[in-house]
């Protein structure tokens, strides 16, 4: 009997190349939402749950890195209509 080495199944199943993850926030949230959605049900097997873990978790970074450029965007704007509104 065979078994099958954990460190190769991430690699061989679900995307871990995040170049098929999406980069803008709102299909990221969507996707993220969908695969909650699914862990939730109960229904997935061990493996396909943690593939999606790992997805999730990238889809978290993706979704807090967009926020956090929006925030410094917010942030230099408000600067800038502060400085506007001094001068």
């Amino acid at each position: 009997m065979s078994e099958q080495n954990p460190e190769n199944f991430i690699t061989n199943t679900q995307e871990t190349d995040n170049s098929s993850l999406p980069q803008d926030f709102e299909t990221a949230i969507k996707q993220l939402e969908t695969l909650v959605e699914k862990m939730e049900s109960g229904q997935l097997p061990l493996e396909e749950s943690l593939a999606l873990y790992e997805k999730g978790i990238k889809l978290t970074r993706i979704c807090k890195a967009r926020l956090e450029h929006v925030e410094q965007q917010i942030q230099v704007l408000q600067s800038s209509s502060d400085e506007s509104e001094e001068g």
